[in-house]
């Protein structure tokens, strides 16, 4: 049976920029009955999120300030990306005892 080839494909994925800033994380938080939205960002571009659909990725730039970017890659690069920002992200979760502050 042949292998699939999808892994080493270009993959279209999509990251948020915001000037030299790349999207992590957003959080929404009930202050004094309005929502609060936090928005997290890096410089480094190795744990930014990897949205895999267009229109939510502009959606949210659009709702930060930012644009999306489209990097050169395979599946097996959005797999590891992926794998990478989650990796970061339980990391902060530890750190704060359970939620990202």
């Amino acid at each position: 049976m042949e292998e699939s080839k999808l892994p080493n494909k270009e993959y279209p994925y999509y990251f948020i920029k915001l000037g030299k800033l790349y999207y992590v994380n957003v959080s929404y938080k009930d202050v004094k009955k309005k929502e609060i939205a936090r928005y997290e960002f890096t410089h480094n571009e190795s744990v930014a999120f990897p949205f895999d659909t267009e229109s939510i990725a502009k959606q949210m730039a659009d709702e930060c300030g930012g644009h999306i970017v489209v990097p050169n890659a395979t599946f097996e690069d959005y797999i590891r990306q992926g794998e990478r920002w989650s990796h970061y992200i339980d990391k902060k979760r530890k750190i704060h005892g359970g939620s990202i502050q």
